[in-house]
């Protein structure tokens, strides 16, 4: 009776210890795979931080070019505008001149701010279009191991 006693318990002993092993090298595999995961997962987060960055400094120079193509541009007709005023026969024809001349330029900066909103909102989007990508795998690899 001790030996079948000892046998018994030695049986139970084997499998509980042969599930266990079982158990931790699974566990261990998963760890590991898991592991390489976030690595990759790493490598394309700097990825895209990097292509972000890239669409970010294409934008911003867009809007810098624009931004001194429109200040030229204000310039000159603010030059031509004085000159023109310069060669008016009254006063009241100098007033209407720059009356006209104020309300073109606040039209045509009105018309810029606008674009340039457009340009920028339009960047932004564009520059967090691969971050937002990265967060869905991250969010995927991080479900995956619950």
């Amino acid at each position: 009776m001790a030996k079948s006693a000892s046998k018994t318990f030695e049986s139970a002993f084997d499998a509980f210890s042969g599930n266990a092993n079982e158990t931790m090298k699974k566990s261990y595999e998963r760890s590991v795979e898991m592991m390489g995961e976030f690595g990759e997962l790493q490598k394309q987060n700097m990825e895209a931080m990097a292509e972000s960055t890239r669409i970010a400094t294409k934008g911003v120079e867009e809007m810098g070019t624009r931004a001194a193509a429109y200040s030229r541009g204000a310039f000159e007709k603010g030059v031509e505008a004085a000159r023109t005023m310069t060669g008016a026969q009254s006063v009241q024809e100098a007033m209407e001149l720059q009356a006209n001349f104020t309300k073109s330029a606040f039209e045509t900066y009105l018309e810029e701010v606008n674009a340039m909103t457009g340009m920028f909102a339009s960047m932004v989007r564009e520059a967090a279009a691969p971050l937002n990508a990265q967060a869905g795998k991250f969010v995927s690899t991080v479900q995956k191991t619950a």
